[in-house]
């Protein structure tokens, strides 16, 4: 695979440009990914400002409320998620790819598990993040039924698809990509396995089984099945975006 690495849409994480207000504001909202992960959506600024070591007041001044924090972590993980599903103009998706965009979407779901276990608890006190996670919906199932798009001028299976069914197919991955840690939490408890999360792609690639090549299927699978852990960069798939250091803010 072709070690695709998460991060920001432009390049360099914002925690790396050297500008300290900027990454300042980065390790914030690391801070708040790791806490919420942890201790899930009810974490407001105070528990992040002690889990900081810092003053409210120092927490404030780069973001205003939770929501403005809550903004930053649903661009990020847009950024995220274009990282492994924009394909570049002229791509067909092989085997490979489409295997690294399964493990990709598995490595942005744990790491973002907060967010799909109780997005509407997050963002339904905020209409701009309603708005904001309405378009990053749309904008993921395009995107999902743009691959499915390319995939099949090369891979067509027995089953056919017209536009329309196609278009429903990329939703109905996009429903059980982004309410796959809620109904696992359900299951297997508040704190997710991280097993559970990777469980995922097996079913994204089932619902797939009937349109694809026999032959092209299997090649994804057995590529897929060789991924055991989404913590931390794994042999021949996507990296996710390393958490800065929460340590050392400065207003």
């Amino acid at each position: 695979m072709k070690g695709l690495q998460l991060g920001s849409a432009r390049g360099k994480p914002l925690a790396q440009r050297g500008d300290a207000k900027v990454g300042n504001r980065e390790r914030i909202v690391d801070a708040a990914v790791e806490l919420m992960n942890r201790s899930g959506s009810v974490v407001g600024t105070t528990q992040l400002a002690a889990h900081l070591s810092i003053s409210p007041g120092n927490l404030y001044y780069h973001f205003r409320n939770r929501e403005e924090i809550l903004a930053e972590v649903l661009a990020r993980l847009t950024s995220d998620l274009d990282a492994v599903l924009e394909l570049p103009p002229g791509e067909q998706p092989d085997a490979q790819r489409l295997a690294e965009i399964f493990i990709g979407g598995a490595k942005v779901l744990w790491q973002y598990r907060f967010f799909f276990s109780s997005p509407l608890e997050l963002v339904m006190k905020d209409e701009q993040l309603v708005d904001q996670y309405r378009r990053f919906c749309a904008r993921g199932t395009a995107q999902v039924d743009a691959i499915l798009e390319r995939v099949l001028r090369i891979a067509a299976g027995p089953q056919e698809l017209s536009t329309a069914e196609r278009g429903k197919l990329a939703e109905n991955l996009w429903v059980l990509w982004t309410s796959w840690s809620r109904y696992v939490e359900i299951v297997a408890g508040a704190q997710v396995p991280e097993r559970e999360i990777l469980r995922n792609h097996e079913h994204l690639e089932l619902l797939l089984k009937p349109y694809l090549d026999p032959d092209f299927y299997a090649s994804v699978v057995s590529r897929t099945r060789k991924v055991q852990v989404l913590e931390g960069p794994t042999p021949d798939s996507p990296r996710v975006r390393q958490l800065a250091p929460k340590d050392g803010l400065k207003a």
